[in-house]
């Protein structure tokens, strides 16, 4: 299981595309944010949010654009594991789901360097149980991932990945980033972990209690383990070639 593991995540690192939209993207989108937006309160809270809000914008695109697309590629050497080892479907959705969990971790680990090195960003209990819920809220996304590589072809993913990360994102951008969104978009954020980690993450920066959201959060991402493996299952035949 180890020497998988680590094969798998030797494999994710070589991918030019999780490099981008992982590492890359999340840290422009914190520059920029930090340039150009104007914050009403403290500037070092104001950074410990535009990073936590990165970690979620990189760790989603390892799911939705990095995972989905590997998926795709590999879906008929997977079918063929299956058919000649013990290798169970069930302990690939594990292991691939370890896999990009231990990887987002990383990814929240560059962006907490990067700011502390260009931003000062001031590293306590806080920050770290933000990210740590980010990285969890990162399920969801993996899960996606898996459900969009087993469901569609290579082309088709490169074609739509984009645009699905960033329609994804714009979803996780709510009113409690004191942001302005009509109320049709507030109700359908709900839908999206982004929604619940904003709010955890607000409780936890005012010293409240954040077990609800983080209840509705894992409620989301258990609802989309469940969409996974129904997937997974009506997708079977042709993953087993």
């Amino acid at each position: 299981m180890i020497t998988i593991i680590r094969y798998e995540i030797l494999k994710v690192l070589r991918n030019k595309r999780f490099v981008f939209f992982t590492l890359v993207l999340p840290l422009v989108f914190l520059v920029v944010l930090n340039a150009f937006a104007k914050p009403e309160g403290d500037q070092g809270q104001y950074i410990t949010y535009l990073a936590v809000f990165c970690t979620l914008f990189g760790t989603a695109g390892s799911g939705l654009n990095t995972l989905s697309t590997r998926v795709a590629k590999e879906k008929s050497y997977i079918g063929s594991i299956y058919a000649v080892t013990p290798y169970s479907p069930g302990k690939f959705i594990f292991v691939t789901a370890f896999v990009q969990l231990l990887l987002n971790v990383l990814i929240a680990a560059v962006i907490i360097v990067f700011g502390l090195a260009v931003f000062r960003l001031n590293i306590d209990g806080m920050l770290l149980k933000m990210e740590l819920l980010a990285v969890y809220s990162s399920l969801y996304y993996i899960f996606i991932g898996l459900s969009l590589g087993f469901l569609l072809d290579v082309v088709s993913l490169q074609s739509l990945s984009f645009p699905l990360y960033m329609g994804f994102m714009a979803m996780n951008l709510t009113n409690d980033l004191g942001l302005h969104m009509p109320e049709f978009m507030a109700h359908i954020q709900k839908f999206f972990p982004g929604f619940y980690l904003n709010k955890a993450v607000g409780a936890i920066s005012a010293g409240g209690n954040a077990l609800q959201d983080i209840g509705m959060l894992t409620l989301n991402i258990a609802a989309l383990l469940v969409v996974t493996l129904f997937v997974y299952r009506y997708k079977r035949s042709a993953i087993m070639g």
